[in-house]
């Protein structure tokens, strides 16, 4: 189908009668009315389109920082607790080594002879 030329209704809006000139104003302003609707319907969906689009790209990134949030304070914790083990695996690492320093000692009268080394594995 061609298109219309500027300034013309589009075929079944027209007047029929040729005779009578002043009956297509009004058949031309409703044509008018309809393209101004349908230009005010398509800026509207245009708006809530876009208002939708930023909506989500908002959410979006609210998502984003709330993981990346998560992320951290979940490494944060289990950094906390490798340290809270290694400390707890060094202390019982030196309470031995005291305890075998001692007894060698005791038994030898002074650490000569005692060739002590502990390996703490963490694992």
């Amino acid at each position: 189908m061609g298109k219309e030329p500027e300034g013309q209704p589009p075929p079944g809006c027209q007047d029929t009668a040729a005779d009578s000139p002043p009956s297509t104003v009004p058949v031309r302003r409703g044509w008018d009315i309809h393209g101004a609707a349908t230009a005010i319907q398509a800026w509207w969906h245009r708006a809530i389109t876009c208002r939708r689009e930023e909506r989500r790209l908002r959410l979006l990134a609210q998502y984003v920082r709330q993981e990346k949030a998560i992320v951290l304070l979940q490494s944060c914790a289990r950094m906390r607790q490798a340290r809270v083990r290694y400390q707890r695996c060094r202390e019982a690492a030196r309470t031995i080594q005291t305890h075998w320093r001692r007894r060698g000692k005791r038994q030898h009268g002074g650490t000569e002879g005692c060739d002590l080394s502990i390996e703490v594995i963490l694992g």
